[in-house]
C-alpha cells in the first residue's frame, strides 16, 4: 500500500516540482533518516517512467543497500516516510503560494514570541493590505478573521487592564465570515436542487435573515449581493428580485471566483426562466455572459469554458445574431481548453449552420461530436431531431425520439425538472408529426401552455408552417 502511494504521488509531481523537491531533500531540512532521502531521490531519477522492472523493491534495496538483507517491513517504513516528504514538500508549496496566509502565521509566531517590534511592523502591513481589498470574499473575511483574532491574542498576552475594542473586532469579523460563508452554501444548495434530483436543508430560518437586516450586512456589499441572489432563489416567481441581482452585478466593480459565482448564479436564474417561455431573458442572460467575459470573470485564467462558449453561441442564436456568433467563435476559439476544442467546435458550428441554413454541413458535423458530455448529447439530439424534422426524415426521427425517451426517463442524474424540458419536447413534437392539419390549434395551445420546454419557438415555427401548408406525406429514409 506504502509503495503504490509513493510511486502515485511520483507520478503526479511536475517537472518544476521534482527539480524543487530534490533541492529540498539535499538541504537536509526534512532529513527524518538518510535512508529514506537516499530512496527518494534514487525514484526521483526515474521520473515520470515508474513502470520499469528497476524499480521492483528487492532491486532498488539492492542497488542502495549492497550486501544487506531486504527487509520488506523495513521497506515499507521508508516508503511511508517518503509519502510524508513529498506531502510536506507541497504543504510548503502551498504556503508559499497562498498570499497573505504566511504572512498571518508569522504574525502569530511573532506574538507568541513577544517580539512586539516586528510584530507591530507586520501588523502595520497586514492592515493596509486588508484595508486596500477591492473584493471582501469569502477568502478575504476568512484571512481577516485570523488577522483579528492574532491581535486580540496579542492584547490578551498583554495583559493590560484597560478597554479595547479589539474583542469587538474579532467579533464582527467573525459574524461577517459567517453570515457571507452561509449565504453562499444556502445559495449553491438552491441553485444545485433546481438542476439536480435531491433537497438540501439551508438551516435559514426568518430569524436568521432578520438578524442579518438589522445588522444591515455587516456593511459587506457581497453579503447584501448573496441576500439578494438567495430571495431570488427562494421567490423565482418575483422577477424584481432578478432586477435587484442585475443592478447590484453590474454596480459591483470586485473580482474574483466569488464574483463569478454570483455571475452564474444570474445566468442559472435566466436559464430556468427561458425554458418557462420566458423569452425576455435571453437577452439577460447573453449580457451577463458578455459582460462577465470581458471582466475576465467567466473564464478560467485564459481559458473559456466549453460550456460557457456554448451557452454564449444558443443564446445568440435565439436572437438570430449570427454575424456576431462568427466573430464570437473567431475570437474564443483558440481559448478553449485543447482537449475538449475538437467537440465545442463542431456542436457550435453545426447549430450555427443550422440556423443559417446549412443543413449538409451541420449534420457532418453532428457526426464528429464524441458526446463525451451529457450537455452536448441532450443538445445535439435535439438539434438532430429538428434536422430530421426538416429534411423529412421520419423514420429517422421517430427512432431518435424513441431513444432519447427512452434515455430521458432511466438517467437518475438528471432533475425532475430538466429531464421533463426534454421529455416534453419529445412528446410535442411526435404529436406534430401525427396529428393532422385540424389539429393543430389545440396542439399550438398545448406547446404555449406546457410550463418546462426546450425549442419552445421552433415547434411554434413548425405548427405554424403545417398549418399553412397543404397535407402532404414527408419523404421516408
Amino acid at each position: 500500500m506504502e509503495k503504490k502511494k509513493l510511486y502515485l504521488n511520483l507520478q503526479i509531481l511536475s517537472a518544476e516540482e521534482v527539480k524543487k523537491l530534490r533541492s529540498l531533500i539535499q538541504s537536509g531540512y526534512f532529513r527524518q533518516n538518510e535512508a529514506c532521502e537516499k530512496l527518494l531521490l534514487h525514484l526521483l531519477s526515474f521520473w515520470p517512467n515508474y513502470q520499469q522492472a528497476e524499480l521492483e523493491k528487492e532491486r532498488v534495496w539492492a542497488q542502495l543497500f549492497p550486501g544487506q538483507t531486504f527487509i520488506d517491513k523495513q521497506w515499507r517504513y521508508w516508503c511511508s516516510d517518503a509519502v510524508g516528504l513529498i506531502e510536506s514538500f507541497w504543504t510548503l508549496e502551498k504556503l508559499f503560494q497562498s498570499g497573505a496566509l504566511a504572512d498571518l502565521l508569522l504574525h502569530e509566531v511573532l506574538s507568541e514570541k513577544k517580539l512586539d517590534k516586528n510584530f507591530q511592523e507586520l501588523n502595520r502591513r497586514l492592515e493596509a493590505r486588508f484595508a486596500k481589498a477591492q473584493t471582501h470574499d469569502v477568502p478575504y473575511l476568512k484571512e481577516r478573521l485570523h488577522w483579528l483574532n492574532t491581535n486580540e491574542l496579542a492584547f490578551q498576552r498583554s495583559r493590560q487592564r484597560r478597554f479595547d475594542l479589539t474583542l469587538q473586532h474579532s467579533s464582527d469579523g467573525l459574524d461577517a465570515y459567517y453570515f457571507l460563508q452561509k449565504l453562499q452554501y444556502a445559495c449553491v444548495m438552491l441553485d444545485r436542487q433546481a438542476i439536480l434530483q435531491g433537497e438540501y436543508d439551508t438551516g435559514i430560518s426568518e430569524a436568521w435573515v432578520e438578524h442579518l437586516l438589522s445588522r444591515n450586512f455587516f456593511g459587506e456589499p457581497l453579503i447584501q449581493l448573496h441576500y439578494v441572489i438567495l430571495k431570488a432563489l427562494q421567490e423565482e416567481d418575483k422577477e424584481e428580485h432578478f432586477a435587484t441581482l442585475r443592478e447590484s452585478i453590474l454596480a459591483e466593480r470586485g473580482e474574483g471566483s466569488t464574483l463569478r459565482d454570483v455571475y452564474l448564479f444570474a445566468i442559472n436564474y435566466c436559464a430556468r426562466k427561458i425554458r418557462q417561455g420566458k423569452g425576455q431573458f435571453v437577452q439577460e442572460a447573453l449580457n451577463l455572459y458578455h459582460h462577465g467575459l470581458e471582466r475576465g470573470l467567466l473564464l478560467d485564467g485564459k481559458e473559456i469554458s466549453p460550456w460557457t462558449f456554448t451557452n454564449v453561441v444558443k443564446l445568440s442564436l435565439r436572437l438570430q445574431q449570427f454575424a456576431e456568433i462568427e466573430l464570437f467563435i473567431e475570437r474564443y476559439a483558440e481559448r478553449l481548453p485543447s482537449e475538449l476544442r475538437a467537440d465545442a467546435l463542431a456542436f457550435n458550428r453545426a447549430e450555427l449552420y443550422y440556423y443559417t441554413g446549412r443543413i449538409d454541413e451541420a449534420q457532418t458535423l453532428l457526426n464528429q461530436v464524441s458526446y463525451s458530455d451529457l450537455n452536448y448529447y441532450l443538445g445535439a439530439r435535439v438539434l438532430l431531431a429538428k434536422l430530421y424534422y426538416e429534411s423529412g426524415a421520419s423514420k429517422s426521427l421517430l427512432s431518435l425520439l424513441a431513444a432519447f425517451t427512452i434515455f430521458l426517463k432511466r438517467n437518475r442524474q438528471i432533475s425532475s425538472a430538466l429531464k421533463q424540458t426534454y421529455l416534453n419536447f419529445c412528446e410535442l413534437l411526435f404529436q406534430l408529426i401525427r396529428r393532422k392539419p385540424e389539429q393543430m390549434e389545440a396542439l399550438r395551445e398545448k406547446v404555449q401552455g406546457v410550463q418546462l420546454l426546450t425549442d419552445r419557438g421552433w415547434l411554434l415555427e413548425m405548427l405554424g408552417k403545417k398549418v399553412c401548408s397543404p397535407p402532404h406525406s414527408p419523404p421516408q429514409n
